[in-house]
């Protein structure tokens, strides 16, 4: 269960970096991805200790292939560094907003949001921070 928060956390950060610019089936398929392939190899890579990340060698103690062994603080490199890089690519493939930063439209009229929603979200995050 701790493990499936983590993958669908990195999920999430993706979703936030493509909003409003990829349909539904392109985002189930990525996460489908994510979640079966990515994530796993990553995350075996980091914290199993036999990873090129982490793992023992002959005198009993941590290193990786670069040096000294991956440390990763109560899991937020790796879920960061996964959803991160997912974000980039899926931003670079879909490109940007159609319309929104064009030449030809008045860029000072922008649609405000909703506020409440805002407040929601914000009481949203602080439950979920104060619960982790």
């Amino acid at each position: 269960l701790f493990q499936g928060t983590f993958c669908a956390t990195g999920g999430t950060i993706v979703s936030g970096a493509m909003a409003e610019r990829t349909k539904l089936k392109g985002f189930a398929t990525y996460t489908i991805i994510m979640t079966s392939f990515i994530y796993p190899t990553v995350v075996y890579w980091a914290w199993s200790g036999y990873g090129f990340l982490n793992y023992m060698n002959a005198e009993g103690q941590s290193e990786s292939v670069i040096g000294p062994a991956f440390i990763d603080f109560a899991g937020s490199g790796v879920v960061h560094l996964i959803g991160g890089v997912g974000a980039i690519c899926g931003s670079l493939l879909v490109g940007p907003r159609k319309g929104r930063f064009s030449s030809n439209e008045n860029q000072d009229q922008f649609m405000a949001h909703s506020v409440p929603l805002c407040v929601l979200g914000t009481f949203f995050l602080w439950f979920g921070w104060y619960g982790f």
